[in-house]
């Protein structure tokens, strides 16, 4: 007969210990399920190991030590030692009742874990739900942000082609506006005027060369003189020929060389064509369909025009409401606020599908 010992084991833990690790190598150590090591935890006292030698005991309660449990080597009543070290069962027992086995989980308790278990799955769908309908809201936020994209970039182009095509054709327009047809629009807005119009004459200017002065004057000369002879209107000569030629040749002298010369004769010209039709208005006024009112408003209009182009501009001007270059800066602060809405999109889309 020699005298054995058993491990208590109470569900304490020194206090640097984690209880999910301890409760893996507890269930290595004894070799026994880990459903069944959690139960060792309820604070009650169980029996690890039993029927061990001094020397056993005392190297078992070292090793559960490094484990982190906190135990106690108590004493059995003798009994033959038969068994060998390698032997050793693993009966956990409760101090006050002997032979107590270790609890077994009843189906309440199994029921209990799969409503949790449950409730976790539940949380992770709502959680994975709510996730896809961002992404997908973003995913739905950054197309839109593309077709945006695209239809600005569409309207900047219009806008770039719009502000090339003014720049390359000013001039033009503006010897349009001292077209024929300008005229005429002119002549429908005008009152009627019961006096003979005086021709503006330019202060400054420099003489050219009088030969070619002259053929200009004179083919300006032959459309008038037939559109007068259609109306019944003085001639060219009748109106003071020479000093009429002398003004026309002062105003073509404010721009480039003969350009007022070529204005004035297709004016000329168009007025012949059309003498038919403009001897319909004679009856109603006279005076308001006399080729010397041509030839005044031309005068005029080409004057305030070039008086305008070499005035200083000695106060810069607001933009226009319409002006393509204003609308082209505004399409390029667009298309930068665009993007960085793509960016944004883009970091945030790509931070969810990391996580």
């Amino acid at each position: 007969m020699s005298a054995t010992f058993k491990i208590i084991f109470n569900g304490q833990l020194h206090q640097d210990a984690d209880i999910t690790s301890v409760q893996e190598q507890l269930s290595q150590f004894l070799k026994i399920p880990h459903d069944i090591v959690i139960q060792l935890f309820d604070g009650k006292s169980y029996a690890l190991k039993k029927d061990l030698t001094s020397i056993d005991a005392v190297k078992t309660e070292s090793s559960l030590k490094k484990l982190g449990l906190i135990t106690k080597v108590e004493p059995e009543r003798t009994a033959p030692v038969i068994q060998s070290q390698n032997s050793q069962l693993v009966c956990p027992k409760h101090i006050q009742n002997n032979d107590k086995k270790v609890p077994v989980k009843t189906n309440d308790e199994n029921s209990a874990v799969q409503s949790k278990k449950a409730q976790l799955n539940t949380v992770f769908e709502q959680t994975n739900v709510k996730t896809r309908l961002l992404s997908n809201t973003l995913k739905s936020a950054l197309y839109l942000c593309y077709l945006a994209l695209f239809i600005v970039t569409l309207f900047g182009l219009s806008t770039s082609y719009t502000v090339i095509k003014s720049t390359f054709t000013s001039d033009e327009s503006v010897q349009s506006k001292l077209s024929y047809q300008q005229y005429k629009l002119f002549l429908n807005e005008q009152n009627s005027t019961k006096h003979q119009p005086q021709i503006a004459i330019a202060e400054q200017g420099t003489k050219t060369d009088s030969t070619e002065n002259n053929e200009y004057f004179s083919k300006f000369s032959a459309h008038i003189n037939s559109y007068a002879k259609t109306l019944g209107q003085a001639n060219v000569n009748a109106m003071g020929g020479d000093k009429l030629q002398q003004h026309l040749q002062e105003i073509d002298d404010l721009g480039p060389k003969n350009e007022f010369w070529k204005q004035l004769i297709l004016l000329a010209k168009n007025l012949d064509n059309d003498s038919h039709k403009m001897s319909a208005l004679q009856s109603d006024d006279s005076a308001k369909i006399h080729w010397i009112n041509a030839v005044d408003w031309i005068s005029q209009s080409y004057i305030r025009q070039h008086q305008s182009t070499d005035k200083p501009n000695t106060k810069s001007e607001p933009p226009a409401k319409g002006n393509p270059i204003l609308s082209l800066t505004l399409l390029i602060s667009l298309l930068s606020l665009l993007s960085i809405f793509v960016i944004a999109i883009k970091m945030k889309l790509r931070a969810i599908k990391n996580s």
